[in-house]
């Protein structure tokens, strides 16, 4: 495998398609896995109740000219209690999303999965460890699965073409 990888850093070093290609596959390989096993350890995170102060869409870098040009996040901020102590959060999902003005819905979307209690309140997932840590909206099954898509299919494509 040592082999293979130095051979394949020669070819890329030459600008190689095969060489670059592997690099780009492992890359992608390990940042997409590691974003995966760090989801499944977000929806592990235990849950305290807390109260949603603002979440909204807003602009996102410099005001555009041409509007479809505008990019959009989410902005949000929220307090919660874990273990008599007091935390205010900005995050509202472990996925960052920037979006262009014709696919901000897919923010409000994300803003839509922020579970409401019948108090008012808002569940508000953290880290054990550091619970200043948090997210409002826990990793779903659909959005693993693509980041698993992400992390395999291109090792699958090129052990398929270049084997």
């Amino acid at each position: 495998m040592i082999e293979y990888a130095t051979d394949m850093w020669a070819l890329a070093f030459e600008g190689d398609k095969q060489g670059v290609l592997f690099f780009v596959v492992v890359y992608a390989l390990i940042v997409c896995l590691y974003s995966f096993f760090r989801q499944v350890l977000i929806r592990r995170w235990p849950v305290a109740k807390g109260r949603l102060l603002s979440a909204s869409v807003e602009k996102w870098g410099i005001s555009e000219l041409v509007l479809s040009d505008q990019d959009y996040k989410v902005d949000s901020l929220y307090e919660y209690h874990v273990s008599e102590k007091s935390y205010q959060g900005k995050r509202v999902s472990p996925w960052i999303i920037i979006a262009s003005h014709n696919a901000r819905f897919l923010l409000k979307k994300q803003l839509n999965g922020v579970q409401k209690n019948e108090d008012g309140t808002v569940n508000v997932f953290y880290h054990p460890k550091n619970p200043a840590k948090s997210y409002l909206v826990k990793p779903g099954f659909f959005g693993m699965a693509i980041n698993l898509c992400i992390a395999v299919l291109p090792l699958l494509l090129y052990a398929y073409e270049y084997s």
